[in-house]
């Protein structure tokens, strides 16, 4: 299986350049704008450090950021308050359950207390509110994605209405989010085993790491740690992180089996299909 282990360009995009930055040009034409925006691959929220794989951590601002992440492509730059795996749960509770078509727009209604029962916490007025900065820090966080010839400029969550009188809310995540999670086969049931993981960070970041590189894969410990975006005062101590938020997945039956040997790390996938999937590599150096 681990023969045949490679990177991937987890940042790519599936679709051609967006309509402000290509044109289509006939003869003697002016360029005709095309309407496709670039669709992310699931690496880009999934395996960087923009959902950091801590779990309802301190926030703080950041300007012009530029993400640790697996592209080789492309600059990935974040401004905003910072996002960990408790913003990554409630933006994946929103998109599941996004409808697009012409009378939606997109737009849900959406209850915290919902929120907190699907995420497996506890229901009271501190997780309430913890609910509403999280959809606040998802709207006013920005990307930008620079590549050969082109810049993205987007962000995850539209538009929202936060009626905490009511304690209710109205959210428009971005479509190209949207159409990104859903691109993923079994992305629900992934989601409910992702949220058994509760509070752990770290095991929710794997989680996604998991679900990125579906054949398993090989890490040198060091880069996964600047990957999950993991604080350096946890450097020595992140081997045994790593191996009870692994014991963790182990236990759910997202991966069968893992392994730590000195500095690099082994993963099993938990389907016996996906063995033979080619794999992930992230050697030293690579972030």
């Amino acid at each position: 299986m681990f023969d045949y282990a490679h990177g991937s360009d987890s940042n790519g995009a599936f679709v051609s350049l967006n309509s402000y930055t290509a044109g289509e040009t006939g003869f003697l034409d002016v360029p005709r704008p095309r309407k496709e925006f670039r669709q992310q691959k699931l690496g880009i929220y999934l395996l960087s450090d923009l959902f950091s794989a801590s779990f309802m951590g301190k926030s703080h601002f950041v300007k012009d950021r530029q993400l640790v992440d697996l592209a080789r492509d492309k600059r990935v730059s974040f401004t905003g308050e910072t996002f960990d795996q408790w913003d990554l749960d409630v933006l994946l509770y929103c998109a599941m359950r996004t409808v697009t078509n012409r009378d939606s727009q997109g737009k849900i209604q959406v209850n915290p207390a919902d929120v907190l029962r699907e995420t497996g916490l506890r229901n009271f007025d501190e997780n309430r509110d913890r609910v509403y900065a999280s959809l606040f820090r998802l709207h006013t966080g920005s990307l930008l994605i620079e590549g050969k010839g082109y810049r993205y400029m987007t962000r995850l969550i539209d538009r929202v209405l936060l009626d905490q009188s009511k304690e209710c809310c109205l959210v428009e995540v971005n479509g190209d989010v949207v159409n990104s999670l859903r691109n993923e086969c079994n992305l629900r049931l992934a989601v409910e085993s992702r949220f058994s993981m509760k509070r752990s960070g770290l095991a929710k970041w794997l989680h996604g790491a998991v679900l990125v590189f579906k054949g398993g894969f090989k890490a040198d410990i060091g880069s996964l740690h600047s990957l999950c975006g993991a604080s350096n005062r946890t450097r020595h101590l992140f081997p045994h992180m790593l191996g009870k938020a692994l014991a963790s997945l182990e236990e759910a039956g997202v991966i069968t089996s893992w392994h730590i040997e000195g500095r690099k790390l082994m993963v099993l996938p938990g389907s016996r299909q996906m063995i033979e999937t080619a794999c992930g590599f992230i050697p030293s150096g690579t972030v």
